[in-house]
């Protein structure tokens, strides 16, 4: 099979076609955040807490996930009828999805996030409040388990596939797909309410966390990896902490009264982004790659 950023190769993706599949994915994911829109009054205000405060958590995470969902259907439309192309072509370029390479990459980077977490919990518990109820929890991570992985796979279709595909196929390089597909992963998070919030310092750490993943998707030739990362990433931060100011509010172990945007906080992220590139090169063999493979 071909190599994974060279997908474009096989297919039609005439500029039409491309732009036919754009229109797809975001019409259908427009169409997704009706039933959002149709159920919350108008008078009731916009932010995020509003929010939870009218639906609840569960209504509401279930009204967040539907233009995911629907968003992937646009693209497995495009592949079958837009691009006939086979599926598995935007997401690995081995002969069959390896689970193996999701599951190592979830735990490693599950476990990165909770350390320096329980640190800082240890260090200054009057920044968070304790939350538990069992219910409640238990509940929620059924919810996250079944309905988080279609929010991850279409982000990571959509910038690890088919944008970083489309960017090699027109630049020829690898460092300018990873980077400006990673700088658009970070951009699409500007609505964010914590982003709103904290102002564009936030954004560093999400364009920071789309190159990596980005070039992750390069070194591993496929998405397997970035995707149980992003899935840890969105997973084990909506089950550990939440604040008023996140896009999801979860009922979570831990409460903070806003996010930690502090030096120490980006510090830690780059730091833990060091250490898994470092384990990950180890365990799926990316430290065999040679520099002159880049452009091949």
């Amino acid at each position: 099979m071909s190599r994974f950023q060279h997908a474009w190769d096989y297919g039609d993706y005439s500029p039409l076609k491309v732009v036919l599949t754009c229109g797809l994915v975001v019409g259908s994911f427009i169409l997704g955040n009706f039933p959002l829109t149709w159920l919350y009054p108008n008078d009731r205000g916009n932010s995020m807490s509003e929010l939870v405060a009218y639906f609840g958590f569960t209504k509401l995470f279930l009204l967040q996930m539907i233009p995911f969902f629907m968003g992937l259907i646009g693209f497995v439309v495009s592949a079958a009828f837009v691009h006939k192309i086979p599926w598995l072509l935007w997401f690995t370029s081995r002969v069959n999805i390896d689970v193996k390479r999701i599951l190592i990459s979830f735990s490693i980077w599950a476990i990165l996030i909770i350390i320096p977490v329980m640190v800082d919990w240890g260090l200054n518990p009057s920044k968070y409040s304790y939350n538990f109820d069992l219910n409640s929890f238990v509940f929620m991570c059924v919810l996250l388990i079944v309905c988080l992985p279609f929010q991850v796979l279409l982000e990571e279709v959509l910038f690890r596939s088919f944008i970083f595909q489309g960017l090699m196929k027109r630049t020829k390089s690898v460092a300018l797909a990873v980077l400006l597909s990673g700088v658009m992963f970070g951009l699409m998070h500007m609505g964010n309410p914590e982003v709103k919030t904290h102002g564009s310092i936030l954004l560093v750490s999400y364009v920071t966390l789309g190159i990596v993943m980005s070039l992750m998707a390069f070194l591993d030739q496929g998405i397997e990896v970035p995707f149980g990362f992003h899935l840890a990433n969105n997973f084990i931060t909506a089950i550990l902490v939440t604040s008023s100011d996140q896009a999801f509010q979860t009922p979570a172990l831990l409460t903070m009264k806003s996010l930690d945007v502090s030096v120490s906080s980006f510090a830690w992220l780059f730091a833990s982004l060091l250490v898994f590139m470092g384990l990950a090169s180890v365990c799926f063999g990316w430290h065999k790659i040679r520099v002159n493979r880049n452009n091949s």
